[in-house]
């Protein structure tokens, strides 16, 4: 599996940091020449939808926002133009010991899973799915921010493509919408790449806080209220992969209770919603 380490030529103290550590871990990599923000949205992406990227992220895009965003989706066509799966690294990764390990366990899996993260979470909601080779397989049931280290499929980067037509999001938060691009996202524990230092120093200037008119932080508000809803739904329909790779399904069996648990709110939560309205 190629591994792809994005990065901005100008950028010299993090292309020099991180080739230091991937060749200490004798994991074979090359550089991509991240996109540079200033050549706007039009070269990579339809159109883009102001109000919505307020809407989503509470200001409009930065133009390193958009540099990211690009770089990452020139990878995701990469992938599909390969037709083989590809690690994507951002440059202000700090590497622990067990990389080369995991990247190894994320070779063999991810054709079965689409996408797999590699990198240090916060906030994210999941359930353990198995262990393989004293790694544990998660599923998101919440998505975590930033995309500094994971592998996908070129199944899973054409649906990536297809809901990246319109820049409305970062891309970290069209990645965490999975109802939208309907993939399924997996991570493998313990994570084997965090931010650095180098990451306090970002490329993404300007990112203050935005003025909104009552209008907009109303949608804002209601908008990511039915996230929740939104992922709710699509989790509902999760069942755990089967896998010769994944030895310990004992939490297969944990999964089917919390998804007949979840039907089960459902249905007493259309049924409230019934007598509400009744």
């Amino acid at each position: 599996m190629r591994l792809f380490v994005i990065n901005l030529k100008r950028s010299t103290a993090r292309r020099e940091s991180a080739a230091r550590q991937l060749s200490a871990t004798g994991v074979s990599f090359e550089f991509f020449d991240a996109i540079e923000g200033s050549l706007g949205y039009e070269p990579f992406f339809e159109s883009y939808d102001e109000r919505a990227y307020i809407i989503n992220c509470g200001r409009p895009a930065k133009l390193g926002e958009i540099g990211c965003y690009a770089s990452h989706l020139l990878l995701w066509k990469k992938c599909v133009e390969l037709n083989e799966p590809i690690m994507i690294m951002e440059d202000d990764f700090q590497l622990s010991d067990g990389f080369a390990h995991s990247v190894a366990v994320c070779d063999r899996l991810i054709r079965r899973y689409g996408y797999l993260r590699l990198q240090s979470e916060r906030r994210a909601q999941r359930r353990t799915v198995g262990e393989v080779d004293g790694l544990t397989l998660y599923y998101y049931t919440k998505v975590p921010h930033s995309m500094m280290c994971y592998a996908v499929s070129p199944e899973t980067a054409k649906g990536f493509i297809e809901r990246a037509r319109v820049l409305d999001a970062p891309v970290d938060v069209m990645l965490k919408k999975s109802w939208e691009h309907r993939q399924r996202m997996f991570g493998l524990h313990p994570y084997v790449a965090t931010e650095s230092q180098l990451s306090t120093d970002t490329t993404i200037v300007g990112r203050v806080k935005y003025k909104k008119s009552l209008n907009l932080q109303l949608a804002r508000f209601f908008t990511k209220a039915s996230w929740h809803w939104h992922a709710f739904i699509f989790n509902l329909g999760y069942q755990p992969p089967r896998s010769e790779d994944v030895h310990q399904l004992a939490a297969s069996g944990q999964l089917m209770h919390g998804s007949m648990m979840e039907r089960l709110m459902l249905v007493t939560f259309l049924a409230v919603v019934g007598v509400l309205l009744s």
